[in-house]
């Protein structure tokens, strides 16, 4: 909870600075609050789940109406809404460098104050805080997936990789097991993730698919990666297999967590920035996010091991399973 509170007095650091800067330096103030919510894999994690809310939002039908003082809200969600104020921030923050005054003139045409630092302060408080209490209201309920799912791999990097891996050796047959019934408890305890073990679907038994009773049941399942018997075709196959779960239940989005237990380097595709925690494909209308996690208990230090090998994933290795 340490970590959700700082988060959270971070949010709202962020936003005081935002409403208090200079009218002459807002944009460069919000090039530097979108450059922080980008390295924090959390916030990300809340964005990119809003964005999949309510998709096809019309940004540029949004900025139109906001600099012309005509805002109508085009979302019917908060998610919806809080995606679009990103978007414009992104916007801002990516247009900055060659216009400088780009905030204070969409917060002009925004505002009717005839003081540019009042229009600025109001659009702040009235547009751009939107997001800021969106986030700060999520990260307090730790109801990212994401986010949870970041923890989890945290946790078992660096405190519980001896303890199931002790767990898998003595039952390697059934060792995909261990690892995700402990990630069902931890989606349970720690991210309220209502987690049924193996329901069926018509595509046969997802190993974890939660909230079922619900409208929007988390699709999310476990892979073992060795590099022999479970290597690159092992993952592939996974992943069309959550990807079938994922229509079954009419979801768009699903998690394919994999357990590293080589010494191998693991690269993995994606659709999305290159270097941007989780990367993720889509395929057939579902987005996959790929969770890695080191299982492997180190047997030296990483001064004394060397150079890893590494083992590629490409995107034609994903969409053609046949081929791996």
């Amino acid at each position: 909870m340490k970590y959700q509170r700082r988060l959270q007095v971070a949010v709202r650091e962020r936003l005081r600075k935002l409403m208090t800067a200079p009218y002459t330096s807002a944009a460069h103030e919000v090039h530097l609050a979108v450059t922080w919510i980008n390295s924090q894999p959390a916030l990300r994690g809340l964005l990119e789940e809003a964005a999949r809310t309510e998709p096809g939002l019309d940004q540029d039908s949004f900025r139109s109406e906001l600099v012309d003082g005509r805002l109508a809200w085009p979302s019917r969600t908060e998610d919806g809404q809080a995606t679009l104020v990103w978007g414009l921030m992104q916007h801002i923050a990516n247009t900055e460098a060659d216009d400088p005054g780009i905030g204070w003139r969409i917060a002009s045409g925004y505002s009717a104050h005839g003081d540019i630092q009042d229009n600025w302060r109001e659009f702040a408080e009235h547009i751009l805080q939107v997001l800021f209490d969106f986030l700060s209201e999520r990260v307090g309920a730790e109801s990212s997936i994401l986010h949870t799912l970041e923890r989890y791999r945290t946790r078992i990097e660096w405190f519980d990789r001896d303890e199931l891996y002790s767990r898998f050796e003595a039952d390697r047959a059934n060792g995909e097991e261990v690892y995700n019934l402990d990630l069902q408890r931890f989606l349970f305890l720690e991210g309220d993730h209502i987690t049924h073990a193996k329901p069926r679907s018509a595509s046969g038994e997802a190993d974890l698919i939660g909230d079922l009773d619900s409208r929007d049941p988390l699709v999310c399942d476990g892979k073992i990666f060795d590099g022999s018997g479970r290597g690159k075709s092992y993952l592939v196959k996974g992943l069309h297999q959550i990807v079938k779960y994922a229509h079954d239940y009419g979801q768009h989005t699903a998690y394919l967590v994999i357990y590293n237990i080589t010494d191998k380097l693991l690269e993995l595709p994606t659709d999305g920035t290159p270097g941007i925690w989780p990367p993720y494909t889509e395929l057939t209308g579902v987005r996959v996010y790929f969770i890695h996690v080191r299982v492997l208990p180190p047997t030296t230090t990483a001064s004394k091991a060397g150079k890893a090998t590494r083992v590629t994933l490409t995107k034609d290795d994903l969409t053609n399973p046949d081929t791996t």
